[in-house]
């Protein structure tokens, strides 16, 4: 069983010339609730993508547990894959095909099974239970293209849950939804976390939107680790004023933590 340890060291992505992630350590503890903040184009998605194993290197290692992924060949590396949960910021689903929401969901325990093996009772228990913790029940027989934003996002999570993920790692989850959809899917990530002690890797760019479970944050400018620790402390830096090139103040409000600048 994997324990959801990820380690990075001497990483680096170069693209057209242009280097666009200089990491030299970052150690990810089981059980973390990490934060990844930054400026656009800090490097926050290739980050993420990098530690699902979706892109490699040019240098560097990236160990989960102690798996070298970055020595994995594509069959080994999609067998890896299968410990994390991963949403990224748009949702990988071809709108032409009219798929309801249970058979979204239960994409996620298809992707943990052997090659060609059907999902089984028990499978289904677990897809069924999950649309039901997400109070997506009176949805479940619900075209995906037809749910709200929220609802979709709700789906994607219970899809990503019910592979019993080692690690869940989200980007940006509550982008092009409204103030009042944001702030329940927060809450249900904090609920989540608290529930299974997941190890969480999620994106922001509202750091209103980090849960007060959050208890670490990295904070990335043009490609590098320039802050790394307890998120208030992160948020109150020097450094952060210097990546957003202003003042600026955190208020904590109703458990929320509210970034102004001054």
């Amino acid at each position: 069983m994997i324990s959801g340890n990820l380690l990075l060291t001497h990483i680096n992505i170069v693209r057209s010339g242009k280097v666009i992630l200089n990491i030299e350590n970052l150690q990810i503890n089981s059980g973390d609730f990490l934060g990844i903040i930054g400026t656009n184009g800090a490097g926050k998605t290739t980050l993420l993508r990098l530690c699902c194993g979706l892109i490699k290197p040019n240098k560097g290692t990236i160990k989960l547990d102690d798996i070298n992924l970055t020595n994995l060949n594509a069959w080994k590396k999609s067998d890896f894959r299968k410990h994390i949960g991963y949403i990224p910021q748009q949702a990988e689903y071809n709108p032409d095909l009219p798929f309801t929401l249970r058979e979204v969901v239960a994409m996620g325990r298809t992707s943990i099974k052997p090659l060609l093996q059907r999902l089984d009772n028990n499978d289904y228990e677990i897809v069924d239970e999950w649309i039901d913790k997400l109070g997506l029940a009176d949805n479940r027989n619900q075209t995906f293209r037809s749910l709200s934003g929220g609802e979709q996002q709700k789906a994607l999570i219970a899809r990503a849950m019910s592979q019993n993920p080692s690690i869940l790692m989200l980007d940006e989850p509550c982008s092009n939804l409204d103030f009042n959809w944001k702030y329940q899917i927060t809450d249900i990530i904090e609920q989540l976390y608290n529930i299974t002690k997941v190890t969480v890797l999620m994106v922001s760019h509202e750091t209103s939107l980090l849960p007060s479970c959050c208890n670490r944050a990295i904070l990335m400018h043009k490609g590098s680790l320039i802050a790394d620790g307890d998120t208030d402390n992160v948020l109150e830096s020097s450094e952060f004023q210097q990546a957003y090139g202003s003042q600026f103040e955190t208020v904590t409000l109703g458990g929320r933590r509210y970034t102004i600048r001054k």
